[in-house]
């Protein structure tokens, strides 16, 4: 039963990654820094650790999160990738504690905040240490 459950959870992960990724063009224009679907397939690696399986993050899950970090650059980065996060997580069971650990664990200075249904993405002015 627990291995049924853990497969449609990696196969909705998969799913929510491919939708992402058909719904935006596959070549950022220039002045683009930020995308929800790249946001959310070099993440999905991390979905072991933020979902309680794994007690840490790949380095799969860790080359994905130092990625996004250089690509977050403005408020508007942060608020897009907040919103985009929320979004594709509240189809997901995770742990939202787990969220900002992935900075401190992966070595980055990005700082996820812990993404609930709640989370009022407009509020968070960094990501930052």
């Amino acid at each position: 039963m627990l291995k049924a459950a853990a497969m449609r959870t990696h196969l909705f992960a998969l799913l929510a990654v491919i939708l992402l990724l058909l719904s935006r063009p596959a070549v950022p224009s220039p002045d683009e820094k930020f995308s929800c679907a790249t946001t959310v397939s070099k993440l999905t690696p991390c979905t072991g650790y933020i979902g309680d399986k794994s007690k840490e993050p790949s380095k799969t899950c860790c080359d994905g999160v130092k990625e996004i970090s250089g690509s977050i650059k403005s408020k508007a980065d942060r608020k897009g990738a907040c919103e985009c996060l929320k979004k594709t997580l509240s189809r997901m069971k995770y742990d939202p504690s787990r969220i900002p650990l992935l900075s401190k664990k992966c070595g980055v200075s990005l700082v996820l905040p812990s993404i609930t249904n709640s989370t009022d993405c407009s509020t968070y002015e960094s990501f930052y240490l």
